[in-house]
């Protein structure tokens, strides 16, 4: 026996397609002349029941947002979120009124496409829509709601995992799709904040934070990593000697007297002209760091950026450790915000950014709880 459904949710999504209406015609060759009177009483009330006004109008992210509602989408800033990416804040379509990059036969339109990590260019067909209200139903119907044998992303537990199972599912090939639906919600609908949850932990403040993009040094920018790192500690623990918005590029040109930014031996060298002692270690734990956190000094450490947190991998990057929780460690990255977990940098705002143990952990102490490597300084 098939499973039984309710009326009221096929005539919710009914559209005008061929399909549905052969299903009405044969609802209605079933039902007794009786019923089909004009004066019947459910034809009454079906007039009588004040219907919900549809948005009418150009796209906008309300508009998006209380139509995919309505249309059954779990998460419907999940729903706008895709309408603004695919059309440039609904400024372009792919086929007619297709906000959503939505194909099927329709419009051939040349498009990119990731394929094997490489962007190309191929002309697809797009599906066309009579309005946007039709394509975001389409989209809620086919891609958010259950359909078929494909279960919809309304079965994910919040709207980021939704987002992220649209590219499991084959929606984009863009791997930073998600990512970037998840920046669009976040910033047009952010979520209200839960109460901090209270942990172990300390940090110490007014660490200044280097970038090293910024470098005016030729050739630095993108290798200097170690170097701002320890700028970071040496301008903490001796501020009157190491001062401004570009400190590390006055650490550096101090360091090449000593050798080059990623040798450990010159970077002990250079802390030493400032008057600082400290060792580089290979066999780091938890609760080394921990210890240099607790006596206030910060901790450059050197970890594996790249590949995803299950199988790190390049040839190392360096941050400064500036604090710790239970879950986490806060740090000053020169490079910007990491995506722990995926080994890619979502920005270049690299300051008190809050790293998990769980994904840095691996990067860090890839060989065994005691394989960090880092500076480790007295004050």
């Amino acid at each position: 026996m098939g499973t039984s459904i309710k009326l009221r949710d096929f005539f919710k999504h009914y559209q005008g397609e061929p399909h549905q209406a052969a299903a009405v015609d044969l609802l209605q060759s079933m039902m007794p002349e009786s019923l089909l009177r004009s004066d019947a009483e459910w034809v009454e009330a079906y007039r009588a029941t004040p219907k919900p006004k549809a948005p009418t109008g150009e796209p906008t992210w309300g508009s998006v947002v209380d139509c995919a509602r309505a249309a059954g989408a779990r998460y419907p800033e999940v729903v706008a979120a895709q309408l603004v990416l695919e059309s440039g804040w609904f400024k372009h379509t792919s086929g007619k009124n297709n906000y959503a990059g939505l194909k099927g036969p329709g419009t051939s339109v040349k498009t990119q496409e990731v394929v094997n990590g490489k962007t190309i260019t191929i002309t697809a067909e797009f599906l066309d829509f009579q309005d946007w209200q039709q394509c975001a139903v389409y989209l809620v119907d086919r891609w958010h709601r259950d359909w078929k044998n494909h279960r919809g992303v309304n079965n994910a537990p919040n709207r980021d995992e939704a987002a992220r199972g649209l590219v499991k599912q084959g929606y984009a090939t863009d791997p930073e799709y998600a990512v970037k639906l998840i920046y669009l919600m976040n910033q047009q609908a952010p979520l209200p904040k839960a109460p901090a949850v209270q942990q172990n932990g300390a940090m110490i403040e007014k660490v200044p934070y280097f970038s090293q993009r910024d470098s005016t040094i030729a050739g630095q920018a993108m290798r200097m990593c170690f170097s701002s790192s320890c700028a970071m500690l040496a301008a903490y623990l001796r501020p009157s000697e190491l001062r401004g918005a570009n400190a590390d590029d006055v650490y550096l040109r101090r360091l090449q007297k000593y050798g080059d930014t990623t040798s450990a031996t010159a970077q002990l060298e250079t802390l030493e002209s400032y008057g600082i002692r400290g060792r580089f270690v290979q066999n780091c734990t938890w609760e080394d760091l921990q210890r240099q956190i607790d006596n206030g000094v910060p901790v450059p450490c050197g970890f594996l950026h790249h590949g995803p947190s299950t199988a790190p991998s390049g040839g190392g990057h360096w941050l400064t450790v500036i604090g710790y929780t239970d879950s986490a460690v806060i740090v000053h990255d020169p490079f910007g915000e990491m995506d722990v977990v995926r080994g890619t940098y979502l920005s270049s705002k690299g300051a008190r950014q809050a790293y998990s143990r769980k994904n840095w952990g691996p990067r860090w102490l890839v060989e065994g709880p005691k394989s960090g490597w880092a500076i480790l300084a007295e004050r």
